[in-house]
């Protein structure tokens, strides 16, 4: 009865490796590849998301200035404030000979 030795199984799974050291790099390169794009993918999925907020947020931000644009028209118009001016304050338009002249200095 000889007495041989048989390799473990984890020196087999080392030398194979030594063995075969680019094919070890490219299935790293590979995995590597692949947490990349998968990486990508979020930071664009989370990029288009908060674009898409923006864009309904400048929207919102448009319609409000264009209210505003309206209401400050309808809040300057000419006869309105005639017309407050006549009647809440008691105002009238001065007479020619009620107009008093003042000088600049």
């Amino acid at each position: 009865m000889t007495n041989s030795r048989v390799p473990s199984l984890l020196s087999v799974l080392f030398s194979d490796l030594r063995q075969q050291k680019l094919v070890l790099l490219l299935f790293i390169c590979i995995i590597g590849s692949a947490f990349s794009v998968i990486y990508v993918a979020h930071a664009n999925r989370l990029l288009t998301i908060e674009r898409d907020e923006l864009l309904s947020q400048r929207d919102q931000i448009d319609i409000e200035w264009r209210h505003l644009q309206i209401e400050q028209t309808a809040l300057t118009e000419h006869s309105r404030v005639e017309r407050i001016a006549s009647q809440r304050l008691d105002m009238v338009r001065p007479e020619g000979e009620q107009e008093v002249l003042v000088s600049w200095q």
